[in-house]
């Protein structure tokens, strides 16, 4: 008969306060109107209750909720530019209200980003969430709008440029290359002194690093325009044949996770010939005055690892390229026809797309990217350059079939720039550029799969610029709360956990919106030949705003006492890990009561029986207090069993 599995046991913890503030820090100033509040667990709360005040006597009241978790994002009630204080109080299964923590402040800064236009087509069809944007003209700042419009966030800490699945955010920043959050931390870098490019640098599966790092060789001058005269004017030969003109490609470098060195270079110079090269879209032009020829303009890649391949973005070329990792070796290119000095071997040469951004590979396989289509009036006959969001499906490495298009109007054409995402509910968001028709209307729109567009925001500022945009649930990828369960003060003031069933349980509750992943651990940190509790450790997945327990059952029923730690981590968010430490006493229990019923009877006394003859201990069988199990112990326990 397995007895753990019936034994009441109170757990002592120790702490010196309960109910402490966590989040936001007392003096915080915080550039976000969404706030995230967190404290400590208290014992013999059921709930909490939470007040934001703009007065330290919180004469207004301007947020009065209550809890059931140690967390509560507000999204409503806080503004720019504004001072708050709040505190939090208990309130336990009755409703009887605790006493107040003291109060801490924190502020908000001042917005930063230029007011949008919002129209709301179709509120009903809209994906849940927020707008991420990168604005580099008039002026740098990374953005997040709700719905509506209103900004709820902002940096200048970094450029923003790739958003994963986790909420990790990615971009560029004077350190170079980095992982950042929405707390303005930089959570990695790469090494001071490589150019990291701007257009995409991001986690790969192997927890490494990878970025676009520029490469200049010298190279001929196209002899095929009439930038040659230009060009011979100033000393050069432009025969198309002598290396005499500085040209850029990108490298795709891998870097340490650990240390940010290179350890995985894949140099364009070395798998792509020279003789590819745009004579369309005014490139040399650009070389011209730029003293430097922009020759590939890579701007997106995606890692995918069943394959182990990398899908690349060549913008200049019009070129999309599988390469193979970690060999390097060009499985394909998918790009124009020959005769558009773009490459001869080119695979899906009928789709046409130019100057495209943002490639991607949906579960599915299928690729997705934002078709600039500078060059589609020459290649397809548009009366006007048309961008197009393309969907299509590679076959055995050859040909292409089209999965889904949308021709974004004429007036949202993207000459730069651009981005598309597939949002849960099957809409898309796409970000353009929108400067079509002579006509500036920088835009993110959300569209349905049959075109129609249910939301759109655009720019009031005819030179504002953006790179990318994605929609995300939230700004809080990373909250999440631990809590201890039956959690309570004992009659001498303790703070207890009630263990029941033989085993401490705790609650997580995923507040981030997003699909998350765990580490954590568990273990007896009592140094000692006989544990209380087994170390564990392991992983677990929940979904946005699920809720889950852990359990933890009792190795050893002998131990009295032992310290122990519970650490919980999202496994994509490291920095957010929570450790809950107490110390484990199990000295509160009922003598003669073996299986825990709160009666004591002759079921106790066949349990005591059981442990004498398997040389186990229990404490509640220990009647006479020797510290051993024995005959005694029996006599005692029937007579405390018998009426």
């Amino acid at each position: 008969m397995n007895i753990k599995k019936n034994i009441v046991l109170l757990f002592s913890i120790f702490a010196v306060s309960y109910g402490a503030l966590i989040s936001p820090l007392n003096n915080s100033s915080l550039r976000s109107i969404h706030v995230l509040f967190e404290w400590e667990q208290e014992p013999d709360a059921s709930s909490y209750n939470l007040q934001v005040s703009n007065s330290p006597q919180f004469n207004n009241i301007i947020l009065d909720i209550n809890e059931p978790t140690t967390i509560y994002i507000e999204k409503e009630f806080i503004d720019w530019d504004s001072v708050y204080f709040w505190r939090v109080r208990p309130v336990d299964s009755s409703g009887a209200l605790g006493s107040w923590t003291e109060a801490s402040l924190f502020s908000t800064e001042n917005k930063m980003l230029i007011d949008l236009d919002v129209d709301i087509y179709q509120p009903n069809l809209i994906q849940d969430g927020l707008v991420m944007y990168s604005q580099f003209s008039p002026y740098f700042v990374v953005g997040v709008i709700d719905q509506f419009g209103n900004e709820v966030w902002n940096t200048q800490a970094a450029y923003m440029n790739h958003i994963n699945e986790y909420g990790q955010l990615y971009g560029v920043a004077d350190q170079g290359g980095l992982e950042f959050n929405y707390n303005h931390e930089v959570l990695w870098s790469t090494e001071p002194g490589i150019p990291i490019d701007s257009h995409e640098v991001k986690q790969i599966p192997n927890g490494n690093y990878m970025a676009f790092v520029p490469i200049q060789v010298n190279g001929p001058i196209s002899p095929e325009g009439n930038w040659s005269f230009y060009f011979q004017s100033i000393g050069y030969q432009v025969d198309g044949v002598t290396n005499e003109f500085p040209w850029i490609g990108m490298q795709i470098v891998e870097f340490d996770k650990s240390t940010g060195e290179p350890v995985w270079i894949w140099n364009p110079f070395d798998y792509f010939t020279m003789e590819d090269h745009d004579i369309y879209e005014g490139m040399w032009w650009d070389a011209y005055f730029n003293g430097f020829f922009d020759w590939m303009h890579s701007n997106a890649f995606h890692f995918d690892e069943e394959e182990s391949v990398i899908y690349v973005s060549h913008r200049h070329l019009s070129r999309i390229s599988k390469i193979a990792y970690p060999s390097g070796d060009v499985i394909w290119n998918m790009g124009l026809p020959s005769e558009y000095n773009t490459g001869d071997d080119n695979i899906c040469t009928d789709l046409l797309f130019s100057f495209q951004h943002n490639i991607q590979m949906m579960e599915n396989g299928d690729l997705l990217f934002f078709d600039n289509g500078n060059l589609s009036d020459m290649l397809m006959g548009d009366s006007n350059p048309t961008t197009r969001i393309r969907r299509v499906k590679v076959i055995d490495d050859s040909y292409c079939e089209t999965v889904w298009q949308y021709d974004l109007p004429q007036n949202l054409h993207g000459v730069g720039m651009g981005s598309v995402q597939l949002l849960e509910n099957g809409n898309y968001s796409i970000y353009t550029f929108g400067n079509g028709l002579d006509q500036s209307e920088c835009s993110i729109i959300e569209i349905t799969q049959n075109g129609d567009i249910v939301w759109k925001a655009s720019s009031q500022d005819p030179s504002a610029a953006w790179y990318r945009s994605y929609k995300v649930p939230s700004i809080f990828p990373d909250a999440f709360s631990v809590m201890a369960n039956n959690y309570m003060l004992s009659n001498s003031g303790d703070s207890l956990i009630e263990i029941q069933g033989s085993s401490v349980n705790f609650t997580i509750h995923n507040k981030s919106g997003y699909n998350q992943d765990y580490q954590y651990s568990f273990g007896d940190a009592t140094d000692g030949l006989n544990p209380m509790f087994d170390y564990e450790q392991g992983e677990f997945s929940m979904e946005p705003y699920e809720i889950l327990e852990l359990s933890f059952p009792i190795a050893d029923l002998s131990v009295l006492s032992s310290s122990v730690a519970l650490s919980v981590s999202p496994s994509y968010h490291q920095y957010a890990a929570k450790e809950v430490s107490f110390y484990v006493s199990a000295d509160n229990f009922l003598v003669g009561d073996l299986n825990s019923d709160t009666d004591i009877n002759v079921i106790d006394v066949v349990l005591l029986v059981d442990l004498i003859l398997g040389n186990d201990f229990l404490p509640s069988g220990d009647i006479d207090g020797s510290g051993v199990l024995d005959i005694i112990d029996i006599v005692q326990l029937v007579g405390l069993a018998l009426p």
